[in-house]
């Protein structure tokens, strides 16, 4: 464990051995994770979208559900607004 110095704005200076193990470089983003044990910092994914794909758990259907709530919708439209 190594301990840094944050700087009066905030800033800390990740050591370059950790820079190296972790691929984090100049101008990369990074993730500030906040746990109940503490900060996490870690390289941004390039792609957030397709990082986040399977992160879900379950056997479900976005569009499926999707499809559900308009038709609930429309259904609540006639019966709130005859014609």
């Amino acid at each position: 464990m190594q301990v840094v110095r944050m700087s009066p704005k905030g800033q800390i200076l990740i050591p370059k051995r950790i820079r190296d193990k972790y691929g984090v470089k100049p101008c990369l983003n990074v993730q500030i994770l906040e746990e109940s044990d503490g900060i996490f910092i870690k390289p941004a994914p390039e792609d957030p979208i397709a990082a986040a794909c399977g992160s879900l758990e379950g056997d479900f259907s976005l569009t499926e559900d999707l499809i559900k709530e308009h038709q609930k919708e429309l259904e609540n439209e006639k019966h709130n607004c005859p014609r």
